[in-house]
């Protein structure tokens, strides 16, 4: 497992390590409630180092970028990055990606598992684009600063102010360098990510602690992740998946120009063919259902549960799962397994509430 820059400063507070994507990510620092209560009442600080991170240079980026995506990033809202959805010849995901600019640069943030891929399959269409890609992932970190007093605390690290919209920027001046501090929600709560070199990121988690911020690792992030309903690759979508099944409708333009993959989207949409819906459902606490299990309906399979968080609220845990569209409308009964509890889906997309009607 690769250590990120905040490896050390970590394991001095006592995390436990766990590997993701080849990453030794912290799991946890103590008691796992007691970090997500932080991030949802208070301040609190996490590594996500292990995220991709490719600066794109060069005037004809975007262009390019909107040609191979779902969303509109060709302009990006004046101070603000966007998120879209890299699609393949058929229309399904390559990866879901966020591009910010920075300066006269973009930094396009990948799934951990996908910062190659991504940029190997930009490679494959750059022909005479003025367009290159620097893989900056492990020169660089990436420190979230979540909870209610977020914004306070990056104020008084960098005395900066970020844009209100979704994923505003800006750059502040840290450590000799240029720090990009995006607004995002990418765990449901008020939060900023911090983008900086390797070398600052330690300097940067010890001053955001010294303001009150409280570290969590990434188990209370998965319970906040699956709490918002956020997708992740490998768990809600893979390249076998479209935009559609993923829970990534809203990552979508219908106005837009064409991009790869266009005429199968929007055959899937339009004609209402598609097959399966992420949903919510909650899970009892005391069954012990992990992730991958099967979801039955009348003794057939259904379905199967994607991410299950670790946070029990009143018996029960959140879980997302992907669901055959006959069978993910709200309210719905499923069984866990042959043999095991039965199950509610308490959210479903529209989309997936009228297939169910139909």
């Amino acid at each position: 497992m690769r250590p990120t820059p905040l490896h050390e400063s970590q394991e001095k507070l006592g995390a436990r390590f766990a590997d993701l994507a080849g990453w030794a990510v912290a799991s946890r620092f103590d008691d796992v409630r007691d970090e997500y209560e932080a991030a949802r009442t208070g301040a609190a600080i996490a590594d996500v180092s292990h995220r991709g991170r490719i600066v794109a240079r060069g005037k004809d980026t975007l262009d390019l970028l909107n040609r191979l995506s779902t969303n509109l990033v060709d302009p990006l809202p004046e101070g603000a990055g966007q998120t879209t959805v890299i699609t393949t010849g058929k229309g399904r995901v390559h990866d879901w990606i966020t591009v910010l600019p920075w300066g006269e640069h973009f930094l396009l943030l990948t799934s951990p598992e996908r910062r190659t891929e991504v940029a190997e399959w930009i490679d494959m269409f750059t022909f005479e684009e003025d367009t290159t890609l620097e893989d900056v992932t492990e020169s660089t970190a990436t420190v979230s600063i979540l909870g209610p007093p977020a914004e306070s605390v990056v104020a008084q690290l960098l005395d900066v102010q970020v844009a209100p919209q979704a994923l505003g920027c800006a750059i502040a001046a840290w450590q000799g360098s240029e720090a990009l501090v995006v607004r995002t929600d990418s765990t449901g709560q008020p939060g900023f990510d911090i983008v900086v070199q390797a070398e600052a990121a330690e300097a940067l988690w010890d001053a955001a602690i010294g303001f009150g911020a409280t570290p969590v690792g990434q188990q209370a992030l998965e319970a906040l992740r699956i709490e918002a309903r956020v997708p992740r690759w490998g768990d809600e979508f893979t390249d076998d998946n479209n935009p559609l099944e993923a829970g990534l409708l809203g990552e979508v333009s219908w106005t837009k120009g064409c991009y790869t993959g266009q005429e199968v989207v929007a055959r899937l949409y339009n004609y209402h063919r598609i097959q399966r819906f992420m949903v919510a459902i909650e899970v009892p606490s005391n069954a012990d259902i992990m992730a991958g299990t099967v979801l039955m309906a009348d003794g057939v399979s259904v379905g199967r549960l994607t991410s299950v968080s670790s946070i029990a609220h009143d018996g029960v845990q959140a879980a997302l799962a992907s669901i055959r569209s006959g069978h993910a409308a709200v309210g719905t009964t499923l069984h866990v397994g042959e043999s095991g509890p039965p199950v509610s889906i308490t959210w479903a997309p529209e989309e997936a509430q009228q297939g169910a009607a139909a």
